[in-house]
């Protein structure tokens, strides 16, 4: 998936940037990961566009579904083809989709309305990401597993990375044994990548 070389804008499921984390069980492994903080562009254009790319945003999602807030970690709430979405430097609204691109295009001009928007093609779908998040998810809010697993105790948070395509785990160590009990007890799916990080210091 191409990417521009400044710092993007995450608007598909932000929010889940700290699902994994907040069911944490350790107090202290609270999350570290932060969705990107707005870059401002001081012209005219970019404002417009992105006040445009929000309104995009919001359709597409209502689209989805009404209840698509509340619904947000739902897997099922996206459909098959759609990557996920951000916005670009120039405040334009990018939209990763899976399979055909220009059918896909065609698609979601008429859901959106408008055409002035771009589409990138991606290897997997939102949702399939989200599935994986499930079971990261799952695994931490399971009582039955030792606080001592060597998992516990280098987790540092998870997420979904559109702009990767992948889902990121942080850990705060990367050792081979920690990498392969992650992949034995929760996934072992390809989308998965894992990154050395820290956990956010106590409030």
């Amino acid at each position: 998936m191409k990417t521009t070389s400044l710092p993007l804008i995450f608007f598909s499921m932000i929010l889940l940037v700290s699902v994994a984390c907040d069911r944490q069980k350790k107090n202290t492994a609270e999350d570290n990961v932060t969705a990107p903080a707005i870059v401002a562009d001081s012209t005219a254009n970019s404002a417009k566009n992105n006040e445009q790319a929000m309104k995009y945003h919001e359709k597409l999602m209502e689209y989805f579904s009404d209840d698509w807030i509340e619904r947000e970690s739902d897997p099922y709430l996206y459909p098959d083809y759609y990557g996920g979405s951000f916005i670009d430097n120039s405040g334009t609204f990018v939209i990763a989709v899976t399979g055909n691109q220009e059918a896909n295009r065609l698609k979601l001009a008429d859901i959106l309305g408008g055409d002035d928007f771009k589409v990138e093609t991606v290897q997997y779908s939102y949702r399939q990401m989200m599935q994986v998040m499930d079971k990261i998810d799952a695994f931490l809010a399971d009582n039955t597993i030792s606080q001592e697993h060597p998992v516990l105790v280098q987790f540092a948070g998870a997420y979904p990375d559109v702009m990767e395509n992948r889902v990121k785990v942080i850990l705060t160590g990367m050792d081979q044994a920690v990498i392969s009990a992650f992949k034995k007890d929760i996934s072992d799916s390809p989308l998965l990548v894992f990154e050395k990080g820290e956990r956010p210091a106590l409030m």
